[in-house]
């Protein structure tokens, strides 16, 4: 009998629950979004199943967990103990990489992974050293292609390929707009109840062997086409972020629309994302009536389609007839590709198929219930502190 996995909504309660797929089984793992910056699964490690957070990055290829010699690390960051574990192999063999959130460095180990009752055999890199906000983070799981990694031996995608746990090399992912759970990501399987109803997965070549990248014609607003050649998906990264030289053009349109845009980095989430608009609008529908439906367009016969709803964070009414919103958008200094990052995986159920060399996108059912965040600042509010403030000055 062919079994998939299902496990539960909470890592804290995860019961398996097994129900049929055609002909293969999946392993679905819950994921935990942390502010919309990083999406995060659980797995244990060792003979002692010691838990672990790990960042999913379809952008880097290599496993890594801290070392419980690990230096640089917060205190609330988990970390494996190697030699509590009776079933490791520590290889002693050192290695290093670079990300853009900082260097980390550190050995190579074997040792029993888990996913709930899933368990293989996996090679993986012990960090002792990080830096910057790797330091914060935990683990980090790559799914890229194995061409790509720094350690040698089969990634988590080719073990459990080649131990027979799935029957081919890929994986789906589903990332809820909202809330900290219910989020999915399905190894050797799709689930179509994450897709929109009457909806199919369409599938576009990858012209890379080392990465999700699939060649593009550019995006558009309306019918002015703005020239990109190549697009990668990449859940490492949190914007939708495009090349400088498109972002400036694209917001001229905007501009033309009424709605005009800068460039800054906020102290709030989504810091990450530089991109935010003032708009003469002050209510919800008025907002979203104001910004531009952008489509990538894939080619001729096929584009996917970024409402208002799915480019926007959040929006503060203020006073008079204006609002402020801080978009999804990030402007890049990396020529000619685009990066479609979680903004953008919101939107789309992405099945990432490294046998058949492949990217498939399905509207997501995000696309039912993404709402626009919008807060009211009273000024009214500030000027009554304001007069306290002075008064009790004037008192003392």
């Amino acid at each position: 009998m062919i079994i998939t996995v299902l496990l539960g909504l909470l890592f804290s309660e995860a019961q398996s629950i097994r129900y049929q797929i055609q002909r293969h089984q999946t392993i679905m793992d819950p994921i935990h979004d942390i502010h919309q910056v990083e999406y995060r699964v659980q797995m244990q490690f060792g003979s002692q199943k010691q838990p672990m957070e790990l960042i999913i990055d379809t952008g880097s290829s290599d496993l890594w967990i801290p070392s419980i010699d690990a230096k640089g690390f917060l205190n609330n960051v988990n970390r494996y103990d190697w030699k509590a574990s009776s079933t490791c192999i520590n290889t002693h063999s050192s290695y290093s990489i670079f990300y853009d959130d900082g260097p980390i460095s550190g050995t190579l180990v074997w040792d029993q992974v888990w996913m709930h009752n899933i368990k293989f055999n996996q090679s993986f890199l012990l960090i002792e050293r990080a830096s910057g906000n790797m330091a914060s983070s935990g683990g980090i799981l790559g799914l890229g292609f194995n061409t790509n990694a720094a350690n040698p031996n089969p990634s988590i995608l080719e073990s459990l390929y080649e131990q027979k746990l799935i029957s081919k090399k890929y994986f789906s992912l589903y990332l809820k707009d909202e809330g900290e759970f219910g989020s999915y990501i399905l190894f050797g399987g799709i689930d179509m109840q994450f897709v929109e109803k009457d909806q199919k997965i369409s599938y576009v070549p990858l012209i890379s062997d080392n990465q999700y990248l699939m060649g593009i014609e550019g995006m558009s607003i309306d019918d002015e086409l703005f020239s990109i050649t190549t697009a990668l998906v990449d859940s490492g990264t949190s914007c939708l972020t495009v090349p400088a030289v498109a972002m400036d053009d694209m917001l001229q349109v905007f501009a033309a629309k009424g709605v005009e845009c800068s460039y800054r980095v906020e102290n709030y989430a989504p810091s990450y994302c530089t991109v935010h608009c003032f708009v003469n609008a002050t209510n919800e529908q008025g907002i979203i009536d104001s910004f531009p439906i952008i489509k990538i367009r894939v080619n001729s016969s096929f584009e996917l389609l970024l409402n208002p709803q799915d480019y926007l964070y959040s929006c503060t009414i203020l006073d008079g007839s204006q609002s402020k919103c801080n978009t999804k958008l990030e402007r890049s200094q990396i020529d000619d590709i685009l990066l479609l990052g979680d903004a953008f995986l919101h939107s789309y159920y992405t099945v990432f198929d490294q046998t058949d060399k492949q990217i498939g996108f399905a509207h997501s059912i995000n696309n039912k219930v993404l709402k626009l965040h919008v807060k009211t600042r009273h000024l009214v509010n500030y000027a009554q502190t304001l007069i306290l403030y002075i008064t009790l000055l004037l008192v003392i």
